[in-house]
């Protein structure tokens, strides 16, 4: 007796091997398709089309630097985050007299639609208040505070209410 081995052809796509080989182009693809729209949709924020101008900037905001360490002006800043208020106790140092107005900025460290500037008024002698129109997110934040003449800078974290001294770094010359 002649016996035939007979197997059932199964249709290719019934094979789970298929699905693994066809699985690797198709993921690649789409993950290409999500990197492209990414790169189309998004801004670059780290190019700038005038970087002269802006190197310019710079060196006028170091020469601010340099009047304030030269001047000995030195700042504490109180945040009071629940209050909406800020006050600040300013030491003059060499300068002259007080400013009428101070501005400060306040920049977040990772969200820039965050950022914003306050005008601080001059108060009673060496103090100066200012009042927040909007809260401020938990987290890192950089703070400048000065006029046209000098600024002060620092780093610190702002909860609800936050105590920073502002004090001119040396700078070289």
């Amino acid at each position: 007796m002649n016996s035939l081995t007979h197997t059932d052809a199964k249709p290719w796509y019934r094979y789970p091997l298929v699905w693994m080989l066809i699985s690797i182009p198709a993921s690649a693809v789409a993950i290409c398709s999500v990197i492209i729209w990414l790169a189309v949709t998004t801004t670059d924020g780290l190019v700038v089309d005038d970087y002269y101008a802006q190197g310019m900037a710079i060196n006028k905001s170091l020469d601010r630097d340099r009047h304030a360490y030269q001047h000995h002006v030195a700042a504490k800043l109180n945040i009071m985050v629940t209050e909406g208020l800020i006050n600040l106790d300013l030491d003059k140092g060499l300068l002259a007299n007080y400013p009428d107005t101070l501005q400060l900025i306040l920049r977040h460290a990772t969200r820039a639609d965050s950022d914003f500037t306050l005008e601080l008024l001059h108060g009673q002698g060496s103090r100066y208040i200012g009042y927040l129109n909007k809260s401020l997110p938990a987290g890192a934040w950089y703070i400048e505070l000065g006029n046209p003449d000098w600024r002060l800078n620092a780093r610190s974290r702002v909860e609800n209410m936050a105590s920073v001294k502002l004090s001119p770094l040396p700078t070289d010359n």
